[in-house]
């Protein structure tokens, strides 16, 4: 039996307390939307509930704690609300999963805002979350950019998509996001948006070596064509072929991830390219770069699929296989065009 979406709609449940969550918390409680919100760590939790402030992430911004209930209690807070929004990390959503019963988002909408693959299987966020807890498609839904926190934070005006196959749904919660400074868009394509916000990630560490590395704008603006093309690939291999690559879910995203000084995947790639090991640019960022994970589980899946795309296996030579950046970058010169 379909799941009727409630008219009355004006609460919803945040997994997670990085600055993703932290500003589209920002968003819905100005615009009245209850919110209860997860937060692994107690200290968190507190601060909130007290001074209305993230102490981790975006401490300068001053939330309105009013339409916040703030908890440790998993289970808690996924019982409060119909709609539940996850923004935890994609490496830590399967444990996130493991926490709740299954029971217990039977009936609930479920909303994605997450730019990785998940578990060994390497899946998209939203079918990791249908197979875990058996849910339709009409159930689901999925946030896209380009929208880096720090800018909601300040008010800086952005677009935002949303993405479902249940238009009704989306119609419902638009509110809950637009403002003066968030234009909302609907898209029913949520699997080409999900892989192209898992691969812009990667796309940004690139973009960060090469400005390690001191290529200029010239090839970085090679570099970003290239990448526009692989996605493009990408994108027809996966399924969705008729994806318009140069809107801002897409291209719009990829852009803001490879240039912008807020992308911690830029961040990322940027110590890599000075040299840094692994080990030691994850440390200095002590924020999470959704692309380094996303790098193995999207080249698994590019394997699969039989595609070449040299970007990609840039990244994943300089992550996983340990190659210095300077040497990948020379061969990466003579694969692309």
């Amino acid at each position: 039996m379909r799941l009727k979406t409630p008219d009355n709609l004006n609460e919803i449940s945040v997994i997670g307390g990085g600055s993703w969550a932290t500003a589209l918390v920002k968003i819905l409680t100005e615009n009245s939307i209850h919110v209860n919100w997860y937060m692994r760590r107690s200290e968190q939790v507190r601060s909130i509930n007290r001074d209305a402030v993230n102490p981790d992430y975006l401490s300068f911004l001053k939330l309105d704690n009013k339409k916040i209930y703030a908890s440790d209690q998993l289970d808690e807070i996924v019982g409060r609300s119909k709609v539940v929004l996850f923004a935890v990390p994609s490496a830590h959503l399967h444990n996130v999963c493991a926490a709740i019963p299954k029971e217990d988002l039977a009936e609930k909408f479920v909303i994605t805002a997450i730019k990785g693959t998940v578990g060994p299987d390497n899946l998209l966020p939203s079918s990791y979350l249908a197979r875990y807890f058996e849910l339709k498609d009409f159930q689901q839904a999925m946030i896209a950019g380009p929208c880096h926190a720090e800018e909601i934070a300040r008010n800086k005006k952005t677009y935002m998509t949303l993405c479902s196959s249940n238009e009704t749904f989306i119609g419902k919660i638009s509110n809950w996001f637009a403002s003066s400074y968030m234009q909302v868009k609907y898209s029913p394509d949520m699997v080409g948006v999900e892989y192209a916000a898992i691969y812009k990630n990667i796309v940004g560490i690139v973009c960060g070596m090469a400005e390690g590395l001191h290529y200029g704008d010239n090839f970085m603006a090679v570099l970003v064509s290239n990448a526009i093309d692989e996605l493009g690939l990408l994108l027809r291999a996966v399924g969705t072929p008729d994806a318009r690559l140069g809107s801002s879910a897409y291209l719009g995203d990829l852009l803001v991830t490879g240039y912008s000084a807020h992308s911690r995947n830029r961040a990322f790639g940027k110590y890599l390219g000075q040299g840094y090991s692994v080990f030691e640019a994850r440390q200095l960022m002590g924020m999470v770069a959704e692309g380094y994970f996303a790098t193995r589980g999207l080249m698994a899946t590019v394997k699969r699929l039989g595609l070449n795309l040299p970007l990609l296996q840039t990244a994943y030579r300089v992550l996983y296989n340990h190659m210095a950046a300077v040497d990948e970058f020379k061969l990466l010169e003579r694969n692309i065009r």
